[in-house]
C-alpha cells in the first residue's frame, strides 16, 4: 500500500486558520489528527529495545480478553528512537549521529522480518481470523534531528549531500538534513510496498524545541508537500513556550502532550508528581487543543507491573481515572507511552490485576474504534469490562464487584467480596450479585 495521501482541503485549510505566528490559540477542545485513535509508541533501534518480531507485536496489535475472547488492539503505531550506544538522534543525550548513523537507524526500521515489516505481516495473518479491522492501521515514523556538540552548533563532520559537506553550524544546512531524512522515509516506504499499513506522518523525536525551533516551522511544511502530517509528543514541565504553540508558531499537525505523572522525579521512588498534575495535563490539552499521551512502563524505579508495584501500577489507573473523568477517551487521540515493552510484560505476567487493567484499557480503545467507525462522536458499543480474571493458583475480584461469590462448578461457594484469593487449579464461575456472571479457568 502506498502512502496515505488523502488529507482532505478541510483539513488543510483549518490548519492554516490555526497556525498564525502569534500568541498561543485557546480552542477548548481536544487534538484529533482525523486519521488515529489510539498510537502506541514502539522503541526500535536500540540495543536493549526488541527486534519487534511478530511474536513480539501481537499483544499490540491485538488483545486477549481473560474470557480468551481476542479483539484488534492499538490502530497506530510510532515506530521511534532517540538513541542508539554513543549515538544520539536528537539533542538532549550528550552525543551526536553522523549521516550514517541515520540512515542505520532508516535501515533497522525496514529490516526485512522485523518492526514495520513484522507489523504488516501480522495485520495480514490476523485478518485470517478477526476478519478486517475496525479501523485501517497507519504507522508515524521519527525523524532524526541535528544535534549539538559541547552545547553549540558546530561542523561535526555529518557528511554530504548532493556533494555538500553538512556544516550543522548552519541553519540551512540542518534543514536541509532532516528534509532529506523525510525523502528517505517516504521512498523506503514506498519501496516496501506494505499491504496492510499506511505512513501517515513523521514524528519529531525531540520532546522540547529549545535547539531547533528555527527548523520546525519549515520542516513541518516540507512534511505536507509529501502528503503526510507532522506529530510531536512535548513534555509536561518548563516547556509552556514550545508546547502550546505547537500550532501556531511550529506549524504541527498534531501533538500529544505528557503528563509525565507515572514518573518518580530524579529516579526517586518517594519523589512523585501530585494527582493534580495529571489533571492539569488534561485541562491544559484541552485548551491549547493538544491530544494526551498515557504513560507506564514495567522496568527502572517507576515499574508499572502489580506484582512489583502496587502503588506504580495504581499510578496507570490513575490515568485511566483522570482520562475518563476529563472526557479524554471521549474527545481525544491518545498516544501509549509504555516503556520499551510494557504491552509484553503485562500480556506474560500471571497477575490478574495487570490483566484487568489491560483489559479495561483494551476496553476503552474497542469502544473507541466502534464510535469512529460508526461515524459519530460517542458510541456505547456492546463492549463489557470484566469484573474478575483468573490467575495462576487465584482468583482476582475488581473493586467494580465488592458483592460479587465465588462457585465451583458444582454449586459450592467459595469466596466472597472484592480482592484476590488462592483457588486450586479449576473451573469457576463468578457472579457480581447483580445478575452478571463469568466463568474462569484457574490453572
Amino acid at each position: 500500500m502506498k502512502i496515505l495521501k488523502k488529507i482532505s482541503t478541510v483539513l488543510l485549510l483549518s490548519c492554516a486558520v490555526a497556525c498564525p505566528a502569534d500568541a498561543a490559540k485557546v480552542v477548548d477542545e481536544y487534538g484529533r489528527d482525523g486519521l488515529t485513535s489510539d498510537m502506541a509508541l514502539i522503541y526500535a533501534g536500540a540495543s536493549h529495545r526488541p527486534d519487534w518480531t511478530k511474536e513480539q507485536l501481537l499483544p499490540y496489535v491485538t488483545h486477549e480478553y481473560a474470557d480468551g475472547r481476542r479483539t484488534w488492539f492499538f490502530d497506530s503505531f510510532l515506530f521511534m528512537e532517540f538513541a542508539a550506544g554513543n549515538v544520539a538522534f536528537g539533542n538532549g543525550y550528550n552525543k551526536v549521529g553522523l549521516k550514517s548513523d541515520w540512515e542505520w537507524l532508516l535501515g533497522e526500521m525496514f529490516a526485512d522480518g522485523y518492526k514495520l515489516h513484522a507489523l504488516d505481516e501480522l495485520i495480514g495473518d490476523m485478518k485470517k481470523t478477526l476478519g478486517e479491522p475496525p479501523m485501517r492501521h497507519k504507522v508515524v515514523i521519527s525523524c532524526c534531528a541535528p544535534c549539538k556538540k559541547d552545547g553549540k552548533w558546530q561542523d561535526i563532520g555529518w557528511g554530504e549531500l548532493d556533494g555538500e559537506n553538512i556544516d550543522f553550524s548552519k541553519r540551512s544546512h540542518r534543514l536541509k538534513a532532516v528534509k532529506w531524512y523525510v525523502d528517505r522515509i517516504v521512498e523506503s516506504f514506498e519501496n516496501a510496498a506494505f499491504e496492510n499499513i499506511d505512513l501517515i506522518g513523521v514524528y519529531w523525536v525531540e520532546e522540547s524545541l529549545w535547539s531547533n525551533s528555527d527548523i520546525i516551522a519549515s520542516l513541518n511544511s516540507y512534511i505536507r508537500t509529501k502528503g503526510l502530517k507532522s506529530y510531536w509528543i512535548p513534555y509536561y514541565p518548563n516547556n509552556e513556550q514550545y508546547k502550546f504553540e505547537w500550532s501556531n508558531t511550529y506549524h504541527f499537525d498534531m501533538a500529544y502532550q505528557q503528563p509525565n505523572y507515572f514518573f518518580c522525579n530524579n529516579n526517586n521512588p518517594d519523589d512523585l508528581p501530585p494527582y493534580s498534575q495529571l489533571e492539569q495535563a488534561c485541562i491544559d490539552s484541552k485548551k491549547y487543543g493538544l491530544g494526551l499521551e498515557l504513560e507506564f512502563e514495567t522496568s527502572g524505579s517507576s515499574n508499572g507491573l502489580n506484582e512489583y508495584s502496587p502503588a506504580f501500577h495504581q499510578r496507570l489507573v490513575d490515568y485511566l481515572n483522570v482520562f475518563d473523568e476529563q472526557g479524554v477517551f471521549e474527545e481525544s487521540c491518545v498516544a501509549y507511552y509504555t516503556g520499551t515493552k510494557g504491552i509484553i510484560d503485562m500480556a506474560e505476567s500471571s497477575d490478574p490485576v495487570n490483566h484487568a487493567t489491560m483489559d479495561r484499557i483494551a476496553a476503552t480503545v474497542e469502544k473507541r474504534h466502534a464510535a469512529i467507525s460508526a461515524g459519530i462522536d460517542d458510541v456505547v458499543a456492546d463492549v463489557r469490562i470484566p469484573f474478575a480474571y483468573a490467575g495462576r493458583g487465584e482468583i482476582f475480584i475488581t473493586a467494580a464487584a465488592p458483592d460479587a461469590c465465588v462457585y465451583t462448578m458444582d454449586g459450592v461457594r467459595v469466596h466472597s467480596g472484592a480482592g484476590r484469593f488462592a483457588c486450586a487449579a479449576g473451573a469457576y464461575v463468578v457472579s457480581d450479585g447483580h445478575g452478571e456472571t463469568v466463568k474462569l479457568i484457574v490453572k
